[in-house]
């Protein structure tokens, strides 16, 4: 888990929730646990992006306006040749799906401030394990709110283990701790 919920998440738990809400009402005991999965080599990458940025732009960082500019400007250029572009259903279904996907922000600590981040919070996003300890726990309030009915009590982060093989492999001296 690298980012906020979205309405997707909703969607699919939506379906599991149906599921177990029809056995309680059948009087079945209902295991009904909730994971986090938060994938350990995009999130060391995300945190390694905030700390080159760092490093590169200042702490809050200042980004070169002249690559503002040239974003918009290369935005504006695809969408001219999205009109011109001839291609057949299967490869514009494909491309939709992938731009989807794609933020419009050039750097991790723009996409980070979408989220709602002030700049002191997202400056400790260089260690990945901020991301183990804000995530989570952010996407469990929103879950709360739309009104899972799951045991938190049993709830828990796949990947505690996987980030710190990760990052005693990138060689960082640092020890992390939960």
């Amino acid at each position: 888990m690298n980012g906020i919920l979205h309405l997707g998440h909703a969607f699919t738990l939506t379906n599991a929730e149906f599921a177990a809400g029809y056995q309680r009402l059948k009087v079945k005991n209902v295991l009904f646990p909730f994971g986090f999965h938060c994938t350990g080599m995009p999130i060391a990458a995300c945190a390694q992006k905030i700390r080159e940025e760092i490093s590169h732009f200042g702490n809050p960082p200042q980004f070169p306006k002249e690559e503002q500019e040239d974003g918009k400007e290369k935005e504006e250029t695809k969408e001219k040749n999205k009109g011109e572009e001839k291609k057949d259903e299967e490869k514009v279904k494909k491309k939709a799906k992938v731009n989807a996907k794609k933020s419009t922000r050039k750097h991790q600590w723009k996409i980070m401030y979408d989220f709602g981040l002030t700049d002191k919070e997202i400056s400790s996003f260089g260690d990945p394990i901020s991301w183990l300890k804000y995530f989570p726990k952010r996407g469990m309030e929103h879950l709360q709110r739309f009104g899972l009915k799951t045991d938190w009590r049993l709830s828990f982060i796949t990947t505690d283990s996987i980030l710190t093989i990760v990052h005693s492999l990138s060689g960082n001296s640092n020890t992390w701790k939960n």
